[in-house]
């Protein structure tokens, strides 16, 4: 929500088509909140930068006031979905409830970044345990074509702070291993080696570099640093370096 008018959405949307034409390499996806989902898509028509959904809806059918579903999303031109965002799942949203997410975005053929994290790091370990239930609860039974699925590592404890207090790369690398792991458990090695993995928890232009190239990831989850189109520029500048 840090975007709060269309017309601010609409500025921003054509300030990042023109100015991310030089970032060949680096593919930038943008989720708007849902009532600048249109004009957003219209701004960006033509060009390379994909329009997603910050949330979706985990009914189909029509009796759900207040709820969007994968339908609609999939007719204002979006082609993903963020599912089971930290914030979201503060707001109360379940296992049950972002397993069935999945399957919505599944069925109108929009690509998932699925959220996973831990509340905080613990010396036992069991950190690792909560992200490898949120992994295996939201996935179990699933089959997911390649492409659809992305899974974003974004540690609860990270957000929110800055570039030197957040997550380093080579504890990033650590959990993107075993996120691999689990999701070879869940879909098989072949499908899981084909799924990016993502971090998001307090990336700046000053720390996003070291965690692509020492975290082990495809790519970053962006949250504050993506509402201003300059901070979003040295990131994905910084990505492609």
């Amino acid at each position: 929500m840090y975007v709060d008018s269309a017309e601010s959405a609409k500025k921003f949307a054509s300030s990042l088509r023109k100015k991310s034409r030089s970032f060949v390499g680096v593919e930038v996806w943008l989720a708007p909140a849902f009532p600048f989902i249109a004009p957003v898509a219209l701004a960006l028509k033509g060009s390379t930068i994909k329009v997603g959904a910050q949330a979706l809806s985990a009914y189909a059918d029509a009796p759900h006031t207040g709820e969007v579903s994968a339908r609609m999303l999939k007719g204002l031109g979006v082609s993903f979905v963020i599912i089971g965002h930290s914030e979201r799942r503060a707001l109360g949203e379940d296992d049950e409830s972002i397993r069935a997410q999945l399957v919505q975005a599944g069925e109108a053929k929009l690509a998932a970044i699925l959220c996973v994290g831990e509340h905080e790091r613990v010396a036992d370990g069991s950190h690792f345990q909560e992200v490898a239930n949120q992994l295996s609860r939201a996935l179990h039974g699933m089959t997911i074509p390649a492409g659809r699925l992305m899974v974003a590592y974004e540690p609860v404890w990270a957000i929110g702070k800055s570039a030197a207090e957040a997550m380093q790369g080579e504890e990033v690398e650590e959990m993107a291993i075993f996120i691999r792991k689990i999701l070879s458990e869940a879909l098989g090695r072949e499908a899981a080696n084909k799924v990016p993995i993502l971090y998001g928890g307090s990336v700046e232009a000053a720390n996003a570099q070291a965690l692509i190239k020492e975290g082990g990831v495809s790519g970053l989850l962006v949250g504050h640093a993506s509402a201003d189109v300059d901070s979003f520029i040295a990131i994905l500048s910084s990505c492609k370096k």
